[in-house]
């Protein structure tokens, strides 16, 4: 009797990890980018990101990434697992890149557009890097955010 509930409990594990969502690494809207694409996402996530998110992702003001300045912005905020760009689905990080950020500014340090720079697949090359700064479960997390939101998406189109 032991051997058969060590069996079904070895089963019903299996199961669940086979269910479980795997790591999706740096997919951006299904399309999964290899560690050429991401070392071209990251050479431009240098030549432009990083001057304000910086070099790690670390966000304007890493002490204190969320607390305002001597002028009462805030920061350019952290890409690195501490931020919160992991909570914005993929389309919503595309248009942060290509149409600048929609901050306030009298709050925040806007973030300028870089449509005149970048394409839409250059814009999602830094996304793919961005995501290697992030943990397994946050990818997991905003993965499940992207899904949702393109089949709300889906569900509005003809």
């Amino acid at each position: 009797m032991r051997q058969v509930l060590l069996g079904c409990a070895s089963l019903i594990l299996l199961l669940a990890a086979a269910c479980a969502p795997g790591d999706p690494g740096s997919t951006i809207k299904g399309v999964t980018y290899n560690a050429q694409q991401i070392a071209e996402g990251r050479t431009y996530y240098e030549q432009t990101c990083a001057a304000c998110h910086g070099v790690d992702g670390e966000g304007q003001f890493p002490d204190a990434p969320f607390e305002p300045d001597e002028t009462g912005r805030l920061g350019a905020p952290p890409h690195n697992p501490t931020g919160h760009t992991w909570h914005h689905s993929d389309e919503l990080l595309l248009r942060y890149i290509t149409d600048g950020g929609f901050a306030d500014p009298n709050n925040f340090y806007t973030m300028p557009r870089w449509d005149s720079l970048y394409t839409r697949d250059q814009a999602a090359l830094i996304i793919a890097y961005i995501k290697t700064m992030w943990t397994e479960e946050q990818r997991i997390y905003q993965q499940r955010v992207t899904n949702e939101e393109e089949a709300l998406v889906a569900q509005t189109q003809p």
